[in-house]
């Protein structure tokens, strides 16, 4: 398996070219940070360089892929790759739930920090850093090398540190011989300025959609026109790719969108009741996020349309449809939907009732289009 390889991981070619010029030039910062948008390659990517500080066959810097320590890193069970994470205070530290959290990396690499709370079920529950897992860190760090090459510590979340973070400065700045500290971030405007500032930074861009759809293609197994409509309604970012594979229900999400639109646009009771009973009876929360996900990036392309931009992605019945939404739809009113659409993605993890939360939105969407579109034939009207 080399899923952790710097070779199989969506990353743009500059990042990647970055981060190979780094290793081959055996220059690498003793501290880094790898960071990007939340469920996004970063912490893919702090793996890979591991994995090669650890590689006991490196060839110009890189893993083999094929050596025990390879093999033990992929299996995040090398003896000197360590972790950090926030977790409750209920749980104490990162070691009294890392089962856990390696299952979760073992099953998706791009998780992010929603997937670690349904995990060990934290709810609304604090997450920290605390005091006591930097006590444990700094033990880390301070111990020899099991394998006698390099110690590498992957800190995930760095965000959560408090001020108590500041009592890992020294050993940031100046950490033992061979030790590597890297930080995994989404929101770097959280981390400790102190840290911040003592960091080499990598920064982990969203994947371009067709090379996302190209990697989901090679290394996911997955059909051509359902790789593109994932990496396309995802944006970019690989958990979210990923989620919208399970259960295949991005398999016709286009088509869906579609006819969710047009019964909207009726605001037929029967026939909106009939869409979300059939649409939710071989599907939940998933099939849900994908199509209101596919709302999003739909209306992204027809702001695109209205500023004549070009417009990738659509198949020719979408496309359609998008010009057609063009017609009437001005900027204020796109906004508006993209709103709309987050605030649905968002609600879809608070609400009890996926067809209560459907329902509303189908008759909120079609009101929303009717509106726009009377506004438009006003205005034609007048001028």
């Amino acid at each position: 398996m080399k899923a952790m390889d710097i070779d199989h991981i969506p990353l743009s070619s500059s990042i990647r070219e970055e981060l190979k010029v780094v290793l081959n030039s055996g220059n690498i910062p003793h501290a880094s940070l790898f960071a990007g948008q939340d469920g996004g390659a970063q912490l893919a990517a702090a793996f890979a360089v591991a994995k090669s500080l650890l590689c006991i066959q490196a060839r110009e810097g890189l893993s083999c892929g094929e050596c025990q320590a390879c093999n033990k890193c992929q299996k995040l069970i090398h003896p000197d790759l360590s972790f950090s994470f926030p977790v409750t205070s209920t749980i104490g530290t990162s070691e009294d739930c890392f089962d856990k959290w390696r299952d979760l990396m073992l099953t998706n690499l791009y998780s992010n920090l929603s997937d670690w709370i349904e995990a060990i079920d934290a709810g609304n529950a604090y997450l920290n850093i605390s005091a006591r897992e930097i006590r444990r860190i700094e033990g880390l760090l301070s111990r020899k090398s099991f394998e006698g090459r390099a110690k590498v510590l992957i800190i995930w979340y760095p965000e959560f540190l408090g001020v108590e973070g500041n009592k890992l400065l020294k050993s940031i700045e100046e950490p033992p011989p061979n030790t590597y500290i890297f930080l995994v971030a989404t929101n770097s405007v959280k981390i400790l300025p102190t840290i911040l500032s003592r960091c080499r930074l990598f920064n982990i861009p969203r994947v371009p959609p067709k090379m996302l759809a190209k990697w989901l293609e090679e290394y996911k197994r997955v059909l051509p026109h359902s790789a593109l409509t994932a990496a396309a309604i995802s944006e970019g970012i690989v958990n979210e790719a990923l989620k919208s594979l399970e259960g295949d229900y991005n398999a016709d999400v286009a088509g869906d969108f579609i006819q969710w639109s047009r019964t909207s646009f009726t605001s037929d009771p029967i026939q909106i009741i009939d869409f979300v009973e059939l649409f939710l009876k071989d599907g939940g929360k998933e099939k849900c996020r994908n199509l209101f996900r596919y709302g999003l990036f739909y209306f992204n392309q027809v702001n695109r349309i209205l500023n004549g931009l070009i417009v990738e992605n659509l198949s020719g019945k979408v496309h359609g449809s998008a010009q057609k939404m063009a017609g009437f739809l001005d900027l204020n009113s796109i906004e508006s939907l993209c709103r709309f659409f987050d605030r649905l993605i968002i609600q879809i993890d608070r609400n009890a009732s996926l067809k209560i939360l459907l329902t509303h939105a189908t008759i909120q969407l079609g009101r929303r289009l009717r509106i726009a579109l009377k506004r438009s034939r006003s205005s034609t009207a007048s001028s």
